[in-house]
């Protein structure tokens, strides 16, 4: 059994969404989605986009500041600007595919204040996330548009043709035997690696093998030592553990706090909790652990007693929640700490979102360059939309849509004695050395651990096993390298930045 496209596309998150829909507008046929899920789509809470009518005078320009200097000028100027300038246009595009945004009472679009951010940009939904939304409506129209969506596929390896191009991948379907998807056009669109530390944020369907999977095709890798930790996800009570307390709720007025209820963030930025960057809040949550200010579950307290109940109602996913687990916002403090929850490096690509590959293209969280050091927040949604238009476009100006793919035999190896014996320690290895604070004595041991596992010639057996390897210990050899805390990397043997680091690695 084989499958033929002329795009192909790993995942159906709303990067892989975007790209089909501006395919097929530029009137691509053929255009097919394999993937075991949504991703991180139906979590979104926020997407960031500049609209002519931002009252605060709000630019693409300033939105271009605010990334470069949220990513600690680390990320590719070329592509933040783009991005930042296309910004209309993928907000154009999510409303052509019928994708609705919450507004304020006189009719104008509700902006919502998050991390990062000079100015309120941030689009939602007041009912529901607005990713649920996206996910409802998008898929429902690019199915009646003819996107063929191929579901409960995992993507296990990429198919390289014998000139060294991309022309497809081989999934397994349903749990059954695998078989190879050909297309001229291969686009990664599989997410980041959050589950290869463990407990996250992660939805179960992003496993964090593709970065390995890219590497063994060819591909490089850039800014993979950035993986984002989200500051304020709930560290208790039980039924609430994991849920992310939403940095927006800064912006409508909410204050961290230590044990001795000190505001401690206003000793860094007096002007207050509002739009501080994820990494400061990381940072600061980390010095008052360290002092012995932080909350018995290793983090620290939000405060959003002060705030109209008619606000924390419009954010019902996480409202909800807590008072579902017995948890009053209202009346309690909330015990919030940082925990892995999106990934800021990945496949190196061009303005095209093409990789060093020719044939393979990365949009989303499987692409690097965008986010540098750290991302701001609702930025995983808006770069999802805009590398997926523009890597459209980038496909219509360069991509061989007509090249002739030819067949070949499925190759896959799969050990489950393998799996069994190494993946549960990789995750350990990773959890343990690539958390929110890195020392190069545990970055060493990851490294010459993960090495020993990729030496073991029984690994050669189980490709997942092999990729997972792979990710984990090129991340460990990335972090290591980056001698310097910088954004999401902090180093406790090298706690400042440091100029000579502030540029992009190449793995």
């Amino acid at each position: 059994m084989s499958r033929h496209h002329k795009v192909a596309i790993a995942g159906s998150g709303l990067a892989a969404l975007a790209t089909a829909a501006r395919l097929h507008e530029e009137g691509v046929k053929d255009i097919a989605i394999y993937a075991n899920g949504l991703g991180g789509t139906p979590y979104i809470a926020a997407i960031n986009f500049v609209l002519p009518e931002n009252p605060y005078g709000d630019t693409p320009e300033q939105y271009a500041k605010d990334m470069l200097a949220a990513g600690y000028n680390v990320g590719n100027k070329e592509l933040v600007n783009e991005m930042a300038a296309n910004t209309l246009r993928g907000y154009e595009l999510l409303c052509r595919w019928g994708v609705e945004f919450a507004h304020n009472d006189d009719g104008s679009i509700k902006l919502r204040h998050v991390s990062g951010h000079t100015y309120p940009r941030s689009l939602c939904q007041t009912t529901n996330l607005i990713g649920v939304e996206i996910e409802k409506v998008m898929l429902k129209r690019l199915e009646e548009a003819g996107i063929e969506f191929h579901r409960h596929c995992v993507v296990i390896d990429l198919l390289k043709s014998a000139d060294g191009k991309i022309d497809g991948f081989t999934v397994i379907e349903n749990g059954g035997e695998p078989y190879n998807v050909y297309a001229p056009i291969v686009v990664a669109s599989w997410g980041g690696v959050g589950n290869l530390l463990g407990t996250s944020t992660y939805p179960d369907d992003v496993k964090g093998n593709t970065l390995g999977m890219a590497k063994n095709a060819g591909a490089n890798l850039v800014d993979i030592e950035f993986i984002e930790f989200e500051p304020m996800v709930m560290m208790s009570p039980a039924g609430a553990v994991g849920e992310p307390c939403p940095t927006a709720m800064l912006g409508e007025g909410g204050y961290l706090l230590n044990s001795d209820g000190e505001r401690f963030l206003l000793e860094v930025r007096p002007q207050g909790e509002a739009g501080a960057p994820k990494s400061l809040i990381n940072h600061e949550i980390w010095k008052q652990v360290a002092k012995g200010k932080g909350n018995p579950h290793g983090g620290i307290w939000v405060d959003l007693r002060h705030i109209d109940v008619k606000t924390l109602k419009a954010y019902p996913w996480f409202y909800n929640r807590l008072m579902q687990s017995g948890c009053d916002p209202k009346k309690e403090l909330l015990e919030v700490g940082p925990m892995p929850h999106s990934f800021s490096g990945g496949i190196r690509v061009d303005r095209n979102y093409e990789s060093d590959v020719p044939g393979l293209y990365a949009i989303g969280e499987a692409c690097g360059g965008i986010h540098g050091a750290c991302r701001c927040a609702g930025n995983a949604a808006s770069q999802a939309t805009m590398s997926g238009l523009l890597c459209a476009e980038g496909i219509m100006r360069t991509g061989e849509l007509d090249r002739e793919v030819s067949e070949r035999p499925v190759t896959y190896h799969r050990d489950d004695s393998v799996r069994a014996k190494y993946l549960d320690e990789l995750r350990k290895i990773a959890g343990h050395a690539l958390g929110v604070y890195r020392n190069g004595t545990d970055l060493e041991a990851a490294l010459k651990a993960t090495h020993d596992i990729l030496a073991d010639p029984a690994v050669k057996n189980d490709d997942m096993t092999q990729q997972t390897a792979l990710a984990v210990h090129l991340i460990a050899k990335a972090a290591l390298n980056r001698k310097e805390s910088r954004g999401t990397h902090n180093r406790t043997d090298y706690p400042d930045s440091n100029p000579e680091y502030e540029k992009e690695f190449v793995y």
